[in-house]
């Protein structure tokens, strides 16, 4: 969890002039035991002499340029905590209480970073998991390195690859106020509960006839659902990368490595972050179980058999997460027009992002505006019951009533439009209105996806 810590007296950096290029590159292949084939430096980590000797070099040598690496590797700490510690202290001649303020130094006052930086990161993470080698970016292309934040984890984190479904009918492990991600797609009607979805993050599925993908970002509060087919035509199958940045989990492809953004949709790092390629949204609403079984009855949700041992009881996976204040992880926003963890709607209107927090849609029950030339209606069954968001082309909505299946909205005119998760349905004549994309999750997490983003308050 990222922490301010107290900064204690400043230690005395060295004066020693700064280190040619090539030392700087040596000394730091030297800290990790630079093989040709990665698996092998965890033979001399932590306690071992090649280790201990570069981190002696390192503190003598006062170039601020070892900053960030040694600040990676306390993060990481194999072992190795004192001897790091000691070496960062001497040459930046700073001193704070744990990474996470490390981390927040760098973002105030950037050190300049060495040569192959990318790759020397991407090395050290490798320790843990040798796709870190290929995941963590060399060549500037998207998210600087030093922003990318190790989660704790490696890549072979169980991702949901064929989601196995059963009736809402039929389900028998779901309580009334669990939390459930729910969203329909050509009369396809599907939930995927926050209790099983947490501990995979990606969920691959097929809804209405249309292959969609779920990511679940447990330190971003929420998930968003997108289709399959990448703005490239292509498909791509994900799983959880375990790196960070701005207190997003972010995701790769196993075609090309590139890293996404959760959030956004977006390729951030990688071959495809270069080509600038997305995925499309799918709307999709948080909701309790209760709410989405008496609306969608003759819908599926995921089964408990996932074929994975997981302990799958409401709010197991959230444990580390839940009642945390403050991010989890460093480098998050914290746009100060909301607090950090107020639970958010955000949603795109005619190429301008704009976030609605949940509690006061929701006490509302109904909101409505227009924002780029799109006349958006936010429409909700009541507190901690979700909230669904619409292009209302031009009507205007009044009041919601009802509740589950028979929840609906009127209009001015008098005209009364049943409300799904896909669309408004007039009663009288058929006319819809459509469903707009729409992500769940805390304000940290939107404001650092979108930083542009405009805000509604009641």
């Amino acid at each position: 969890m990222f922490q301010p810590g107290v900064i204690s007296t400043p230690a005395v950096a060295s004066t020693a002039p700064a280190l040619p290029s090539g030392e700087v590159r040596d000394a730091l292949r030297a800290v990790i035991c630079w093989y040709d084939d990665p698996s092998k430096a965890r033979e001399c980590l932590a306690e071992g002499e090649a280790t201990q000797g570069a981190l002696a070099r390192i503190a003598a040598s006062g170039d601020r340029r070892f900053v960030a690496p040694l600040v990676d590797m306390l993060w990481l700490d194999l072992g190795w905590e004192r001897p790091v510690r000691e070496a960062l202290e001497a040459v930046s001649g700073q001193r704070y209480a744990t990474a996470a303020d490390w981390y927040a130094a760098i973002e105030r006052d950037p050190p300049p970073l060495p040569d192959g930086y990318g790759e020397w990161k991407g090395r050290l993470l490798g320790v843990v998991d040798p796709r870190f080698v290929d995941l963590v970016p060399k060549d500037g292309n998207g998210i600087r390195p030093e922003r990318l934040i190790w989660a704790f984890g490696d890549t072979r984190s169980p991702t949901i690859t064929s989601a196995k479904t059963i009736l809402a009918s039929e389900e028998r492990y779901l309580a009334a106020g669990d939390v459930v991600f729910g969203l329909r797609l050509n009369t396809d009607s599907r939930a995927y509960p926050e209790r099983i979805l947490a501990w995979h993050g990606v969920a691959q599925d097929r809804a209405g006839g249309t292959d969609i993908v779920v990511f679940h970002c447990l330190p971003c509060g929420g998930a968003a659902a997108y289709r399959r087919a990448a703005s490239d035509g292509q498909s791509y199958t994900f799983a959880i990368a375990n790196l960070v940045t701005g207190s997003r989990r972010l995701v790769f492809d196993t075609e090309t490595m590139s890293l996404w953004d959760p959030v956004s949709g977006r390729a951030v790092a990688g071959p495809l972050a270069a080509k600038n390629v997305s995925l499309t949204a799918v709307p999709m609403t948080r909701t309790a179980w209760g709410e989405w079984k008496d609306r969608y009855g003759s819908g599926v949700v995921l089964a408990l058999n996932t074929g994975f041992v997981r302990d799958y009881a409401e709010g197991a996976a959230l444990r580390g997460e839940g009642g945390l204040e403050r991010p989890q992880f460093p480098f998050a926003s914290l746009d100060p027009r909301f607090a950090a963890k107020v639970r958010v709607v955000g949603v795109n209107l005619g190429g301008v992002w704009r976030a609605y927090p949940v509690e006061a849609v929701e006490q509302a029950r109904m909101v409505q505006e227009t924002v780029a030339g799109v006349t958006v209606v936010m429409l909700s069954a009541g507190p901690g019951k979700g909230v669904q968001v619409y292009d209302a082309q031009g009507t205007r909505f009044e009041r919601v009533s009802g509740a589950g299946a028979s929840l609906e909205v009127s209009d001015r005119e008098g005209g009364r439009w049943f409300i799904d998760d896909e669309r408004l349905l007039n009663t009288r004549n058929g006319r819809t209105r459509p469903a707009l994309a729409s992500t769940p999750v805390w304000w940290f997490a939107w404001a650092g996806a979108h930083p542009d983003t405009t805000v509604w308050k009641p």
